[in-house]
């Protein structure tokens, strides 16, 4: 017995970091097994939004964006203003412009963030400035004022001629086939159904292709 205790000891005095239960029973504690490499596991962080909605309320979103959008349109003889604000899971930002014959326009611009309350304020409508491309008019007349132009006058950022047909859910109504300048992101939204509510029905066929150089551009 003294032997025994005196073994322990020495193991105390030349291993001080044994554990006591290891030195009181002479059995040592199960070891862990050492790993050769660890693996580190990265996962996607999926941030939560929340954004500004119309009328002071808020909106939350995982992975979206909030958003930010006005729309001017010219379409009806007079000019209409619509806003709009809040959450979106699949938001890009675009500025979508259209001009067509009797000086009709429509603008459209969204902006996307994704940060607290981005989405404050609207996006500036700045002015309307020819640039001087055009699209030819090919005999499309919606009144007598516009019987004698031969070509669309484009704006800002149309750099396209577009074409759509505008079906109405009257069917006395008949369709209208719609040419004009259109800047590339409207030709993108005129294959949705983004832009219907601003005009007179729903736009179906459209397609887009390029403008030509105004014979009067040295003067813009």
């Amino acid at each position: 017995m003294t032997t025994f205790l005196s073994t322990c000891l020495l193991l105390v005095i030349l291993c001080p970091g044994l554990d006591a239960l290891e030195v009181s029973t002479g059995f040592a504690s199960q070891e862990v097994p050492e790993v050769e490499g660890t693996q580190e596991v990265v996962m996607a962080k999926v941030t939560t939004l929340e954004c500004v909605r119309n009328k002071s309320n808020t909106c939350l979103i995982k992975g979206g964006s909030c958003f930010s959008q006005r729309t001017e349109t010219h379409l009806n003889g007079s000019t209409e203003n619509y806003k709009n604000k809040g959450c979106a899971e699949d938001c890009i930002s675009a500025n979508a412009t259209f001009s067509s014959v009797e000086r009709k326009y429509v603008r459209h611009i969204q902006y996307c963030c994704q940060k607290l309350f981005c989405n404050l304020g609207f996006p500036e409508m700045p002015p309307r400035r020819l640039n001087g491309l055009e699209c030819p008019n090919l005999g499309v007349a919606e009144s007598e004022a516009s019987e004698g132009l031969n070509a669309i006058r484009c704006y800002d950022e149309e750099t396209q001629c577009i074409e759509f047909v505008l079906v109405h859910d009257d069917s006395e109504v008949p369709d209208k086939v719609v040419r004009g300048c259109a800047s590339p992101a409207f030709c993108e939204l005129a294959k949705t159904s983004i832009l219907n509510k601003y005009f007179s029905g729903m736009i179906i066929g459209a397609r887009c292709g390029e403008t030509l150089v105004s014979p009067n551009q040295l003067s813009f």
